[in-house]
């Protein structure tokens, strides 16, 4: 077996698991969602994942506690590195497009013939691609994917791969398949965003959370704050 390769099996059994977060307790907030005001975290869909344009247009929706926290965050960010920003480039999936998303994985993984005796594992190996509805992060508006620009530039900095490029398992936060360079800026997008309370993803370099199963899980938190919802009760919970 090449050793990359043993790396990346490594590096997935020390990722969380559908069987970490499906134990869980959720008890929701009710907090309200809210649009990221682009002029204070610059924000918008990349053409490769726009799923939810048909949803809210250009508008990317969270939680209200995650935008300040990512206030935070871009200060602390510029305090160090005053021509880089955060840029937020996914924030709330409906339910909805979640489950679809799930079924037509289960439905590409069933097709290959694969045999799981225990239905769990099935849901296991789908989770690997994508989360399994009833743990999902971004249904909750709870997670976000966001990357660092140079604002001179306005050019992503290099981290080693392309965001949502699943082509190679380079996405994953600890390969050792990137540059240096690559590492020490993931380190600095994990550091800034875990110092503001985000919990991490380490199967996408992208990806952070707050007050959903995966930040509980990852803080041990007795329990996490938000539920996913729909996009039939969005407009119940959204802030003018």
């Amino acid at each position: 077996m090449m050793p990359e390769m043993n790396n990346y099996i490594y590096l997935e059994t020390q990722m969380v698991h559908y069987q970490d977060l499906v134990s869980v307790e959720t008890r929701e907030s009710n907090e309200g969602f809210v649009t990221i005001d682009p002029t204070i975290i610059p924000c918008g869909y990349m053409p490769v994942l726009e799923d939810m344009r048909d949803i809210t247009g250009a508008e990317i929706l969270v939680r209200k506690s995650v935008v300040d926290k990512l206030i935070q965050a871009q200060e602390m960010l510029k305090k160090t590195y005053p021509d880089y920003t955060l840029y937020v480039t996914y924030g709330y999936r409906s339910l909805e497009i979640q489950t679809q998303y799930f079924l037509e994985q289960l439905k590409k993984i069933v097709s290959t013939n694969n045999y799981f005796p225990n239905p769990a594992d099935l849901y296991e190996e789908a989770q690997r691609f994508i989360a399994v509805p009833t743990v999902a992060g971004h249904p909750t508006g709870g997670a976000i994917d966001v990357v660092i620009k140079d604002e001179r530039t306005n050019e992503v900095i290099d981290f080693g791969s392309k965001q949502y490029d699943f082509s190679t398992k380079d996405c994953y936060v600890f390969t050792n398949q990137i540059s240096q360079e690559a590492i020490n800026n993931r380190m600095l997008l994990r550091n800034v965003l875990l110092s503001c309370g985000f919990a991490p993803y380490d199967g996408e370099w992208w990806h952070f959370c707050y007050g959903d199963r995966e930040w509980a899980y990852y803080y041990n938190q007795p329990f996490a704050l938000y539920n996913q919802i729909a996009n039939k009760d969005l407009n119940q919970l959204m802030i003018e």
